[in-house]
């Protein structure tokens, strides 16, 4: 029965062709009860509890390489989500930044959540630069502006060595 119904729904979303469908399906309490603790469903709930967080407390969800960061600086990362295909960019440099994160935030006992950018919801936080957060507690918006600035130096700083 449980498949049947899965597999019934997924096919009806998918001949609908409807992103937003197989995300509304897979987000639902049924489906989300019948999977349990699949990496499916837990991609789907961070991510919900993530926009839920933007909506009602902006200063809890980062997002944004620079962003994100700042808070890991802090040791203000909960939940840590990124997608699958920063960790597959061309680029060492990017490879090397995004690791580097995923450890730190691992290190200071946060949960981390890789998304694959094949599922619906790793496709939503692509959207979002890639990677977000949510935070143990509120930060004040950083300071600095010149995030992007400072990124593109460690980058090549990272090249020449």
């Amino acid at each position: 029965f449980f498949f049947f119904f899965f597999c019934s729904s997924l096919l009806y979303c998918a001949l609908l062709s409807n992103e937003k469908k197989i995300a509304e399906v897979l987000g639902s309490a049924e489906v989300a009860a019948r999977l349990g603790d699949t990496k499916a469903a837990g991609e789907v709930t961070a991510l919900d509890n993530f926009f839920k967080m933007l909506k009602t407390q902006p200063e809890r969800a980062y997002y944004g390489y620079g962003h994100v960061h700042y808070a890991c600086e802090a040791q203000a990362i909960d939940t840590l989500l990124v997608t699958d295909d920063l960790f597959r960019s061309a680029s060492v440099a990017e490879r090397r930044k995004y690791v580097a994160l995923v450890d730190e935030v691992r290190a200071n006992n946060g949960v981390v959540r890789i998304f694959s950018t094949l599922h619906v919801s790793g496709q939503q936080l692509k959207q979002l630069s890639g990677v977000a957060a949510v935070l143990r507690f509120p930060l004040p918006e950083p300071e600095d502006d010149n995030d992007d600035d400072d990124d593109e130096q460690e980058e090549e700083e990272d090249e020449e060595n």
